[in-house]
């Protein structure tokens, strides 16, 4: 049991250093929207995890950060966006894998939610 928690741990320190590696490359793409940082996270989640755009693979994951600051991202982080709300304006920062082919078909599920 004690394995198994390590692994755990192990794969989330993995997972946040990738996503460190990659917002140190700058967002694939910046929205703004004036809606409230947790209605836009939300909906990111939701809209991401839709198997019908997506396939099989679309485990969607929010953590929540400092107030009004939200992480959304898929399994091993391949894409993620950082919703960070400041007064009546939220910014988000939309990261993907290079190369990776649903770069611009997340991004554009992602500009429903603005």
């Amino acid at each position: 049991m004690k394995h198994w928690a390590g692994a755990v741990a192990l794969a989330m320190l993995a997972g946040c250093m990738s996503l460190n590696h990659t917002r140190s490359a700058g967002p694939a793409q910046v929205y703004t929207s004036q809606k409230p940082a947790a209605a836009v996270a939300e909906c990111i989640k939701v809209t991401w995890a839709n198997v019908q755009l997506f396939g099989d693979v679309a485990d969607v994951f929010m953590d929540k950060g400092n107030s009004g600051e939200f992480t959304v991202y898929t399994t091993e982080g391949e894409y993620f966006a950082d919703v960070i709300g400041k007064g009546a304006s939220t910014t988000i920062n939309f990261y993907g894998k290079a190369g990776a082919k649903a770069v611009d078909q997340r991004g554009a599920v992602l500009a429903t939610c603005l």
